[in-house]
């Protein structure tokens, strides 16, 4: 069974904004997590709340890019989106 892990909002934005205090550390954790196969899950609220605060802290190509990697993430399936 591969392993799982839930992404909050604190989660993505560590993992997509370099100018956050613990980026390295989350992303070599979130890359070692990809590498070995995991899967990763989140929520539609989750996703709204990141993408809110990514283009509020970010320029506007740096969020639309960060986007692009989630909607990556989603197409070939080590994300996946819970809903109600």
């Amino acid at each position: 069974m591969k392993d799982r892990i839930l992404i909050d909002t604190w989660g993505w934005l560590a993992i997509l904004n370099k100018r956050e205090p613990r980026h390295a550390e989350v992303g070599a954790y979130y890359r070692a997590f990809r590498a070995h196969g995991g899967i990763a899950y989140t929520t539609d609220y989750i996703l709204d709340e990141t993408i809110t605060l990514l283009f509020k802290r970010l320029p506007i190509t740096i969020a639309k890019e960060s986007l692009t990697h989630l909607e990556t993430a989603v197409v070939e399936g080590y994300l996946v989106r819970a809903s109600r």
